[in-house]
């Protein structure tokens, strides 16, 4: 039989042991403590991308985009932004400009994205002749930053920038450019005619490829990360003064 003077030692002798996992964590803490006092908005930088791990992981198959097409004379904007899936949103007319809003109130915004951290209407895409397409910045709290670098009032877009709206982000890309593709050879057509077949799942890739994925996945995290790191936040000097 267990003697209980035993097992209120033993249970003191518990309490009283080094928990090596608890204090690892007290010292990080003290350590993360001490580096918010000493710079603040590099961490609320950090601690922001890792918010945005909830929208989605950047891997093939749920990379966030937007595409400026201008065609005709017109603009659109497709993108995958609202329901994870490619979309294309007609502007709203106001003048000679086309306007997209973006932010979580559908009622304020046409390009609804369901996130907490985004204002109601959080900024606007626009589109004029003169100037293409420029991303606005609506009094935000939580910013609008291209490539890592919060912008003061607004930004003219370029191809492959960076975009994210507080915890949102996306890849922007435009074209107004058209080329018509070369003729295929008539070996090349033949083949295809001859390949022809049902769609297939596709081959499972090997434990090499699966751990490049996983590698590419987490690179454009660790690319900013490092860039808070290495630079301190600064005014886009370019930007556009309305």
């Amino acid at each position: 039989m267990l003697d209980p003077k035993t097992l209120r030692q033993f249970a003191r002798d518990q309490l009283n042991a080094p928990n090596e996992g608890i204090q690892h964590s007290l010292n990080l803490f003290q350590r993360f403590k001490r580096l918010y006092e000493k710079n603040p908005s590099l961490l609320n930088e950090i601690l922001a991308l890792e918010e945005a791990e909830g929208q989605a992981r950047l891997r093939p198959g749920n990379f966030f985009y937007v595409l400026g097409l201008v065609t005709n004379h017109q603009a659109l904007l497709v993108t995958n932004l609202m329901k994870g899936r490619s979309q294309i949103f007609l502007g709203a007319q106001m003048g000679d400009r086309r306007i997209w809003t973006i932010g979580r109130d559908m009622n304020q915004s046409a390009l609804v994205v369901r996130d907490d951290r985004l204002s109601r209407c959080h900024g606007a895409i626009c589109y004029d002749s003169t100037n293409g397409f420029i991303l606005y910045d609506n009094n935000s709290t939580n910013g609008a930053y291209v490539n890592g670098v919060r912008i003061r009032r607004s930004y003219m877009l370029q191809d492959g920038d960076r975009v994210r709206l507080a915890s949102l982000k996306f890849g922007f890309f435009r074209s107004s450019e058209y080329r018509r593709a070369k003729s295929p050879s008539a070996e090349l057509l033949q083949s295809i005619e001859d390949g022809i077949a049902p769609p297939t799942i596709p081959i499972e890739t090997d434990g090499d490829a699966k751990a490049a994925e996983a590698d590419w996945s987490t690179a454009d995290n660790t690319e900013e990360t490092l860039y808070f790191l290495q630079n301190p936040r600064l005014d886009k000097t370019n930007s556009l003064n309305n």
